[in-house]
């Protein structure tokens, strides 16, 4: 085995300039990458995936790669944009070898070219602490829609009709080795519902951390940019559940990576997507922002989730 050489890892993401798209101007080599830009207008989100937090120890290389660049894919559908190129930098174990040093390169290629944003630089660096774990992080770059919209989560409105884009729950499965390591980010279905309803998607967001924690999040910002209390009102019966899966899990395992829409209440929400639930108005004195309803019972959903520091 060939021990690790940053070097040669430069060398082999230079190596692959030949495939780039002939938008990338400068090509990973010299300081910084040049783009012809389609937009006077940038989004851009950057993400990490660090083994033993988000992903196991036994967690394959070329899935662990995919999951750091499909959660910040995830991020533009988010915002209704396009992708358009990556950046990644990786600190990696000292025991790692040289091999699988290039397959995580390859691998992060690969999905990056996979979805749309190919890569065109970024950086390594070795651990000197021989217990510290692979930490790959990744920086997109996006474009807005043509029609320039650009989709917030601070849009919510009261009578909007809250919408997801597929079953939630028990993302990351048996051992960490479940959908969280091989969902599609949503960027094809942000862009049929916008392309559906225009400026009638009036927030949305990815479902990384769980229904209800996320809903919540788009409620504050939401009531923060209005001037108007919100809350998010589910019925149990109609958030669309993984097979096998509890409606607390659905509510709370995060790792979905699934949009949640807030669109206008007189619209109808497009093929694929289900209708979850509405935003009402919140009263002052009630702390709850995402609450669902089974059956006579009214349930605070605001903590069902991931927060950073709760585990």
């Amino acid at each position: 085995m060939v021990p690790l050489n940053e070097e040669m890892i430069l060398n082999a993401v230079a190596a692959d300039n030949g495939r780039l798209p002939s938008t990338v101007l400068i090509r990973p080599g010299d300081d910084m990458a040049l783009l012809e830009w389609p937009s006077n207008r940038l989004l851009c989100a950057v993400d990490q995936v660090v083994v033993g937090v988000h992903v196991t120890t036994s967690t394959p290389i070329e899935l662990i790669a995919r999951k750091a660049v499909a959660r910040n894919l995830s991020d533009v559908a988010a915002m209704g944009a396009l992708p358009v190129a990556i950046l990644a930098c990786a600190t990696l174990p000292v025991a790692m070898t040289q091999e699988a040093a290039h397959e995580l390169l390859a691998s992060v290629r690969q999905w990056g070219r996979e979805f749309g944003a190919p890569l065109i630089g970024g950086d390594t660096t070795i651990h000197t602490d021989v217990a510290a774990p692979l930490v790959l992080s990744i920086t997109v770059l996006a474009t807005p829609r043509t029609d320039g919209i650009v989709v917030t989560r601070s849009g919510a409105c009261v009578g909007d009709l809250l919408i997801v884009s597929g079953a939630l729950g028990g993302s990351f499965g048996e051992e960490g080795l479940g959908r969280h390591l091989t969902f599609t980010p949503r960027v094809r279905a942000a862009q049929t519902l916008i392309d559906a309803l225009g400026t009638r998607v009036h927030a949305m967001m990815d479902l990384s951390d769980g229904l209800g924690v996320d809903s919540g999040r788009m409620m504050h910002a939401s009531s923060q940019k209005g001037g108007c209390a919100l809350q998010a009102q589910f019925l149990a019966e109609q958030i669309p559940c993984q097979c096998g899966v509890t409606l607390s899990c659905a509510l709370g395992d995060g790792e979905d990576y699934e949009l949640l829409a807030a669109i206008d209440g007189r619209a109808a929400a497009p093929s694929g997507f289900t209708v979850v639930g509405q935003v009402v108005a919140r009263a002052e004195s009630d702390p709850r922002l995402a609450v669902v309803l089974i059956g006579d019972e009214c349930e605070d959903a605001t903590q069902l989730g991931w927060t950073h520091g709760s585990k």
